[in-house]
């Protein structure tokens, strides 16, 4: 077992902060040391840096050699460019990326992960999935080339094995929530190295690839980071519903699509309380905390204007009003 946790790089003003932060985790872990260390969420060389005016590197040798850190990393969301002066500089020993197979050119991606190994830096993979898209039921045209391939995978196996064949990666990080997601995980990943893709499989994967990236109309990954919204605005079930909305057209009731319906009553508040754009007051910190760097507070506002938002929200005392006759 290994034990990871990670440094809030949001949270550090001092080099105090950096040490109590440590402290705290090492007792809420009940530990005495930390196998694999990150700072969390790095966006750019610039942010690094500002941690490294704090102490960071003495930080880190300090408690490298007390035993309390044995792996330092960071996890990054910034560009190839920022990705390359920060492994530059430093002697670390792991970073955690984001990569599957939409996001292989995305943030530091493939060239990324190339260069910490060439550094001798362990990479272990995030959002191998991008957020469950890749894992559950795809678009009817996805799952129509799938079912007349020949590949007897799993949508997620076709995902886990296609990081796997890159001999790079160290270690890939999957969320699971059941046993049999645990089993299935372990099963792919004892049976990748006799079983890699096949030439179809690849060539699968690059025409799913390419209808994704045309459907998938926002980059979210439902991490949640971007909550909770001060104004109470749901985010990623707004994202979520405008994103399936495109990816699933077919699902419709008498012409309108079911998102649109869910969206009145779950975001607009035809059946409990509003979560819409409309509360939005641009503070920005959603857009501060979100990894894929989307600017949300535009976007959740061009979502509202394809859901009908506003006029479907001068309608709802009214919608109220005839619910109470006919449920």
């Amino acid at each position: 077992v290994y034990l990871s946790t990670k440094m809030n790089r949001m949270a550090i003003h001092s080099r105090d902060d950096m040490d109590k932060m440590l402290e705290h985790q090492l007792e809420n872990l009940r530990t005495d040391h930390i196998d694999f260390y990150f700072i969390h969420n790095v966006i750019s060389y610039s942010e690094l840096k500002q941690l490294v005016e704090l102490g960071l590197y003495e930080f880190i040798k300090e408690n490298k050699q007390n035993g309390k850190i044995r792996n330092m990393g960071f996890s990054y969301h910034g560009s190839y460019n920022d990705f390359e002066r920060i492994v530059e500089e430093y002697d670390w020993d792991v970073t955690l990326l984001q990569y599957n197979y939409l996001d292989e050119n995305m943030q530091a991606g493939i060239k990324g992960i190339r260069l910490a190994n060439e550094y001798g830096m362990a990479v272990i993979i995030m959002e191998p999935l991008k957020g469950g898209l890749l894992a559950g039921t795809m678009p009817r045209d996805i799952e129509r080339q799938i079912t007349n391939s020949s590949t007897k995978r799993s949508n997620v196996d076709l995902a886990l094995s296609w990081i796997y064949d890159t001999s790079e990666v160290t270690c890939v990080l999957s969320g699971m929530n059941s046993m049999d997601m645990i089993k299935e995980n372990i099963q792919i990943t004892e049976n990748h190295l006799s079983n890699p893709l096949n030439d179809e499989e690849n060539r699968l994967i690059e025409d799913i690839r390419s209808l994704l990236i045309d459907l998938n109309k926002i980059n979210c990954t439902g991490c949640n980071y971007c909550m909770p919204c001060p104004q109470c605005i749901n985010i990623p079930d707004i994202f979520k519903l405008y994103n399936d909305k495109y990816l699933f057209p077919e699902n419709k009731k008498f012409g309108i699509h079911q998102n649109t319906i869910r969206y009145a009553a779950n975001i607009l508040g035809v059946i409990g309380n509003p979560h819409d754009p409309s509360l939005c007051v641009d503070c920005g910190l959603c857009a501060t905390k979100c990894p894929q760097q989307l600017e949300i507070p535009k976007l959740i506002r061009k979502v509202n204007g394809d859901f009908h938002g506003k006029s479907i929200k001068r309608l709802i005392p009214l919608i109220r009003k005839v619910m109470k006759y006919v449920m």
